[in-house]
């Protein structure tokens, strides 16, 4: 009696079971290319989905309210951004900020309000005007921008607000006048770019001596004639030259200051002089009469010649 023991194809057995070890080798080794190459492909377009804030043009100093100009620009791939905006305080954040820090997460109080909301198209180069605190000191600020959900910034610049002065300048003031003629004054009035309403020449009989304070109006002076009344009402942008022409009827010494109202401010000139004289008169032409002289002819008769 034969003993047969049944043949068994271990091949065969686990084709019928669904498993091939090389179907799965190769299967993984697919997966994993396929990972690579995203991986890659990220690679590749993560600089181009990237944006950037870069600093074109900012102010280094400006005047306590004035206005500064900011130009930035956003550079990357074509999307929007639904604000960018000049950030800045009297506190400084340093160091590099994340996209996940938010403009409330920062010390910045003052925001350029000209793209704060919107939907802008970039990349994309922006100008902004901001007006400068009221005090003097130094501010700190940063360029942000909101792009798909996240934070972009700029690094930190510092910016030095000054003081606002502004100053009257007598460019020509005559020393001398004639009374009843024609003089003529020249001034500028400098500082901080600002409208004016105001600018004159005062005169006064008296001095007032030394510096006049900002507080210091014509009726607190010695000046009591306004003479150059061309600029005394209107719209005039500062910096600016002032030409005004007076006439002062009576003779004598006068003091004059340059005046022009600033912001509700008064702002003075140096204290001048001026000598006033009479017109000379013209000396009285003498009219001197010829009286011709007369020589009589004599005249002699003599006969003819024969």
């Amino acid at each position: 009696m034969e003993n047969s023991t049944p043949h068994t194809n271990t091949t065969h057995s686990k084709k019928e079971n669904g498993f091939n070890p090389a179907i799965f080798v190769w299967g993984l080794a697919g997966l994993l290319i396929l990972a690579a190459g995203y991986l890659a492909i990220k690679a590749i377009l993560a600089p181009f989905n990237e944006h950037k804030l870069i600093l074109v043009d900012v102010p280094k100093e400006a005047f306590m309210g004035s206005v500064a100009t900011f130009t930035w620009r956003i550079d990357g791939s074509p999307t929007t951004t639904t604000t960018t905006s000049v950030r800045l305080g009297a506190k400084s954040n340093p160091g590099e900020l994340s996209k996940e820090t938010k403009p409330g997460d920062t010390s910045y109080t003052e925001t350029l309000p000209d793209f704060a909301n919107g939907e802008i198209n970039i990349p994309l180069q922006f100008v902004g005007n901001m007006k400068m605190p009221p005090a003097a000191g130094t501010y700190y600020y940063r360029v942000h921008a909101l792009i798909d959900g996240k934070n972009y910034w700029t690094p930190e610049g510092v910016v030095d607000v000054k003081p606002a002065e502004w100053k009257v300048i007598l460019l020509d003031g005559p020393k001398t006048a004639v009374a009843g003629k024609t003089t003529t004054f020249t001034w500028r009035v400098e500082g901080p770019g600002t409208e004016i309403n105001q600018t004159s020449v005062y005169f006064g009989k008296v001095s007032t001596p030394g510096s006049l304070p900002k507080t210091a109006d014509v009726a607190s002076t010695t000046y009591t004639v306004d003479m150059i009344k061309d600029f005394a009402n209107g719209k005039y942008t500062i910096p600016l030259s002032f030409i005004g022409n007076i006439q002062i009827a009576t003779a004598g010494s006068y003091f004059y200051r340059v005046h022009a109202l600033v912001n509700g401010e008064n702002v003075w000139g140096d204290e001048g002089t001026i000598d006033v004289k009479l017109e000379p008169k013209t000396p009285e032409r003498t009219t001197s009469v010829s009286v011709p002289t007369l020589v009589p002819s004599i005249t002699s008769a003599q006969p003819p010649i024969q």
